[in-house]
């Protein structure tokens, strides 16, 4: 019997389509989500909203990015987004990836106690002020 996940996907609004595409692409890739899914690229030319999608393969889409320009607001202070690392070391290369391309820190890379003794994470703004975390909870490897 398989896993049955309840979240199928989360979607936020972003300013810049290309913007984000550079930093989404960077940064989650060391977390094993690619991008699986762009509008411009299936649909060139049409007027549609710009739509990205990030996950591990096209089947199961984590991530959806849908360019608002102005209109793209970030919740306040409370709401982040957090993903699943397999490892401490794709951590510590999501948050050094989101600091190259245009992110913001927010916590650097290491165990924090009070959520667990291997709760291994980062925290992220991106350039449009989604709170992000990368989090591995495993214990520390050899």
């Amino acid at each position: 019997m398989s896993h049955y996940n309840p979240l199928g996907h989360i979607s936020i609004g972003v300013r810049d389509y290309e913007v984000s595409k550079a930093f989404y692409s960077a940064v989650l890739a060391p977390l094993g989500l690619n991008l699986v899914y762009d509008s411009e690229a299936s649909h060139p030319g049409t007027k549609k909203v710009r739509t990205l999608g990030y996950g591990p393969d096209p089947q199961h889409e984590l991530l959806n990015i849908f360019e608002f320009a102005e209109d793209a607001t970030p919740p306040g202070p409370g709401f982040h987004l957090a993903f699943n690392a397999p490892t401490r070391m794709a951590v510590v290369e999501f948050h050094a990836m989101a600091m190259e391309s245009g992110g913001t820190d927010n916590g650097l890379p290491g165990v924090r106690v009070h959520y667990g003794a291997t709760y291994f994470a980062a925290f992220v703004v991106d350039p449009d002020g989604w709170r992000l975390e990368a989090v591995c909870k495993d214990p520390e490897e050899a």
